[in-house]
């Protein structure tokens, strides 16, 4: 058993065309946001959705844990999963360069044509002068992201992570799954979610909203049992003590009623209703749990994700009951 991972801060946010209402879409909340920092002689300016999208969620999740803003020498850094959200802003500027040569090169929009452009610039404007991270693994980044704050506090190398995932489902991302085969069946879309982990003994701090208390993951044929395992395995806890599982990929897994009763866990099964946000559909299935723990549901939940690539990731939310 490893020591648990507190939730302090949940922040979420969805595009206007959004139809999960898994959150408010960020409109006037993102202008009221970005007014509260330093603007240092120009206004800031976010180029795409879901680096809004993303920066909100981090502005919420450290509001609502009571972290003045900007954060400065708190040590305080981010783990952002964000594997499909980049696709559309990518195709756009090739295709442009395509047309029109080194004049359809966009000079905005070439920074976001990298990964890891976002975190950075989360990290710049709030100043989180912790480690950054940006994890492009498939529809699971953002659980993988989770997995390495859960690691990075455990090991003590961080006082705190704000770890989850951002998409941006676009025209481009949907035509390339029916391509392969793979139609999603949905809209254009986006979201982000990103939890503030803490470790569980800071002193002066309150108690989180929830704890994570274990994470796993699995790859192959035994996937998910896998992952499952592992989080119990993590977490110290036997199957009979899970009390509902909720799903967090928007693939539909038959697999996964049976995988859990192979490892012996017989508790009802849900699917989260941001099971379609791709690599922010784990962490905002976590902010679920951790939102319902809080409120006293009983716990702990099993969080389960998979992806078309033979992967799954699997964590345990439990209640940790603000003071």
């Amino acid at each position: 058993m490893t020591p648990p991972v507190r939730v302090s801060g949940i922040g979420i946010a969805a595009s206007p065309d959004d139809r999960t209402r898994v959150a408010v879409s960020p409109g006037s909340r993102l202008s009221a946001a970005l007014s509260t920092l330093p603007q240092g002689g120009s206004p800031v300016r976010l180029f795409h959705p879901i680096e809004e999208m993303a920066f909100l969620a981090a502005y919420d999740a450290l509001s609502l844990a009571g972290v003045a803003l900007p954060v400065g020498g708190e040590g305080i850094g981010i783990a952002l999963g964000v594997e499909e959200g980049i696709d559309g802003i990518k195709a756009r500027y090739y295709q442009g360069v395509l047309s029109d040569g080194p004049l359809g090169a966009s000079p905005m929009a070439f920074p976001l044509t990298a990964p890891n452009t976002i975190a950075a610039r989360i990290s710049i404007l709030l100043d989180l002068r912790g480690e950054s991270l940006t994890v492009c693994g498939g529809s699971l980044s953002g659980a993988q992201a989770i997995g390495l704050a859960m690691e990075a506090l455990r090991e003590g190398r961080s006082v705190g992570v704000l770890a989850g995932g951002a998409t941006s489902v676009e025209p481009e991302f949907l035509d390339a799954l029916c391509r392969v085969g793979r139609p999603d069946g949905g809209p254009p879309r986006g979201g982000a979610c990103l939890l503030l982990l803490e470790p569980q003994a800071s002193a002066g701090k309150v108690d989180g909203m929830a704890e994570l208390i274990g994470y796993g993951e699995g790859f192959g044929r035994d996937e998910i049992s896998d992952a499952v395992q592992g989080c119990l395995e993590d977490a110290g806890l036997s199957p009979g003590q899970i009390s509902s599982v909720r799903v967090a990929s928007v693939q539909d897994s038959r697999l996964l009623p049976e995988a859990l009763r192979r490892v012996g866990a017989n508790a009802p099964i849900a699917r989260s209703p941001a099971s379609n946000l791709y690599s922010a559909s784990f962490p905002a299935a976590v902010a679920e749990a951790a939102t319902q723990a809080a409120n006293g549901t009983p716990g702990p939940v099993l969080v389960v994700g998979t992806d078309c690539l033979a992967g799954a990731s699997a964590a345990l939310v439990r209640g940790g009951g603000r003071r």
